[in-house]
C-alpha cells in the first residue's frame, strides 16, 4: 500500500515512494522540471498509490499539524503565497497536479511552520503595534519538518543531551537555526517570511528595514524588483556574483567566492548565538541539511566562530522531511 511525499523545495523538488505497511523507502528522486515531476507522478499510478503527502512551507496560525487537502483549505493556503512566494506556489501547483492524477485517494499537507507553535509569545511578537501581531504579522518559522525529524531521533546520537539545550542548523538552498529545549521549538531564526536570519543561497537573511526604504525612496524600485533581489539575487549568489552552490563556492579560487563563504558562517555564528537566551545556554550544536551535512569547511568556521561559548558537542544528521510526511499520511488515512 505505497505512499508518495512530494517536496518541493527553493531550488527542487524531492519525490518519494514509501511502502505503507512499514514505511521504508522504496524509491526517491530529486527533480529540477515540472515535466520530470509530473513524469514520474505518472508512473507512479500503476503501484495502488494509498495517499501522498505534501509539504507546504507555510500554514500561518490555522495549520499546526498534517491536514486532509480539500478546495476550502487549497483556498487558504493561497492566501499565503505572498509571505513564501519561492515556495508556496510550486508547493500548490503540485497538489493541483497531484489530485488530477489521484483525485480518489487522500491527500494530505504538511507544514513547515507548524513545528514552532510552541514558541512562547514572546518569541513571536516583533515590535510593532499590537494590532498588527493581532493580524498576523508575526513570526512563525520554518523549516518545521526537518526540524521535527531531527528532535525525533536526536536521542540516538545525543543521549540524555537531547532534551536539553540544543541548537540545529539546516543549511541547505534556504537555511535557519531552531533552538530546541525539551525536543520543542523555543525560538527560531526564520520569521514573518522566509527570508529571515541566516543568509541562503539566494536570499538575504536578517536586513535593516531601513534598507527597503532606501531602495524605494532613493533607488526608485518598485516592489517587484526588490522581491527578486532579496529572494533571487541575494546571498551566496549576491556576494561571490557567481554561484548559489557552496559545493561550486568551496572549489573556487576567487575572492569573491571566499568573501561569501566568510560571510555565511559569520552571519550563521551571529544568529546561532542570538538563540541563546531562548534556552539558557548551549549543550549541543547540530548541522543538517544539505550544506549542513556535506560541508564540513562550513561546519568548521561556524564553529570555530562559537568556541567562545565553552563547551558543546557538535554533530552532523542527516535530515528526512520525506519521513516526517510518510508518517502523517499513514495517521491521517487510518482516521
Amino acid at each position: 500500500m505505497p505512499i508518495i511525499t512530494c517536496n518541493s523545495g527553493s531550488s527542487n523538488t524531492k519525490l518519494a515512494l514509501f511502502d505503507g505497511t512499514n514505511l521504508n523507502k522504496i524509491e526517491d528522486l530529486q527533480t529540477h522540471s515540472k515535466l520530470e515531476t509530473t513524469a514520474w507522478l505518472q508512473s507512479a499510478s500503476k503501484k495502488n498509490i494509498t495517499s501522498i503527502g505534501h509539504r507546504v512551507v507555510h500554514g500561518g496560525d490555522k495549520f499546526t499539524a498534517p491536514v486532509i487537502i480539500t478546495p476550502q483549505i487549497i483556498k487558504e493556503l493561497e492566501e499565503f503565497i505572498p509571505l513564501a512566494p519561492l515556495h508556496q506556489p510550486a508547493a500548490l501547483e503540485l497538489i493541483a497536479e497531484a489530485m488530477k492524477l489521484y483525485p480518489d485517494i487522500p491527500h494530505i499537507a504538511c507544514f513547515d511552520t507548524g513545528f514552532h507553535h510552541t514558541m512562547p509569545e514572546i518569541e513571536r511578537m516583533f515590535a510593532l503595534p499590537k494590532k498588527y501581531y493581532d493580524s498576523g504579522i508575526k513570526r512563525y518559522g520554518f523549516h518545521g519538518l526537518s526540524y521535527e525529524y531531527i528532535a525525533s531521533v536526536l536521542q540516538q546520537h545525543l543521549g540524555d543531551k537531547a532534551t536539553g539545550r540544543v541548537i540545529v542548523a539546516h543549511l541547505g538552498g534556504g537555511a535557519s537555526a531552531c533552538a530546541l529545549k525539551n525536543l520543542k521549538s523555543a525560538s527560531t531564526t526564520m520569521g514573518f517570511s522566509t527570508l529571515d536570519g541566516l543568509m541562503m543561497g539566494t536570499r538575504c537573511g536578517a536586513l535593516d528595514a531601513g534598507v527597503i526604504m532606501h531602495l524605494i525612496e532613493h533607488k526608485k524600485m518598485a516592489l517587484d524588483e526588490i522581491n527578486h533581489l532579496l529572494y533571487k539575487e541575494s546571498g551566496l549568489l549576491g556576494i561571490s556574483g557567481a554561484s548559489s552552490g557552496m559545493r561550486e563556492l568551496l572549489a573556487s579560487d576567487e575572492q569573491a567566492a571566499h568573501n561569501a563563504i566568510e560571510l555565511y558562517c559569520y552571519i550563521a555564528a551571529k544568529q546561532i548565538a542570538a538563540l541563546l537566551p531562548a534556552i539558557g545556554g548551549l549543550d549541543a550544536l547540530v548541522f543538517t541539511g544539505g550544506i549542513g551535512e556535506h560541508a564540513k569547511p562550513v561546519r568548521e568556521k561556524i564553529y570555530a566562530h562559537l568556541k567562545w561559548l565553552g563547551d558543546f558537542a557538535v554533530y552532523a544528521i542527516a535530515t528526512d522531511e520525506e519521513i516526517v510526511i510518510a508518517k502523517a499520511c499513514e495517521r491521517l488515512s487510518k482516521n
